[in-house]
């Protein structure tokens, strides 16, 4: 009979071949994580001038500017661009943090310069139900949510990603995904009536 404490139930479950205690919060240090290592950036004003040129390519810039012009909050996306760098090893979370909000100034001026009107936050962070997530995550997400309610729109920027904010070329609105309104269809005309029969024999 197995037990617990019998050698051949050790050796019964050693052909098992579960997952090591802790070994899912662990990785191969001979292929890490682009984020476990060296980041790209460690000076706050490349990282912006490398934003300001992420979000103006012209293949993301009027993806960008047509969500926020459907209503979504700035602060939401300057989550996704945020951690997308930090998943790509751009930065740390360190620098992550001081990214925020001069990111988010950077939507909002080139959203004012479009002409569209933007919400910076949302209501409802309480959108997030994976259970799954790492713990590095739920700390940017918290923090991040965090300074929602901090951004404003006189946050300084360096003075040469403000010019070239004032050179960004503005887009027809064909490129943000809208449709012009078709024309009212004109209504049809009604017919006369004929003269009842009655009338007529009354006549």
């Amino acid at each position: 009979m197995l037990t617990e404490n019998t050698p051949e139930f050790t050796a019964q479950v050693a052909k098992m071949k579960r997952a090591v205690p802790g070994e899912a919060m662990s990785n191969n240090p001979d292929s890490p994580y682009p984020f476990e290592g060296a980041t790209e950036f460690t000076v706050q004003r490349e990282a912006l001038e490398y934003l300001f040129t992420v979000i103006t390519d012209e293949s993301k810039y009027a993806g960008i500017l047509g969500a926020i012009d459907d209503g979504v909050p700035i602060m939401e996306l300057t989550q996704v661009i945020l951690f997308k760098g930090f998943t790509e090893g751009k930065w740390n979370p360190d620098l992550l943090m001081l990214l925020a909000e001069p990111l988010a100034y950077m939507l909002m001026a080139l959203a004012e310069r479009q002409g569209i009107d933007y919400v910076i936050n949302s209501d409802d962070n309480n959108d997030e139900t994976e259970e799954d997530r790492n713990l590095v995550t739920k700390n940017l997400q918290s923090k991040l949510q965090g300074m929602q309610a901090k951004v404003k729109a006189n946050i300084p920027l360096p003075p040469e990603i403000a010019k070239k904010i004032e050179e960004v070329p503005i887009l027809e609105e064909s490129l943000l995904g809208k449709q012009p309104e078709p024309a009212p269809e004109p209504e049809p005309e009604l017919e006369a009536e004929p003269d009842s029969l009655l009338a007529n024999q009354g006549a």
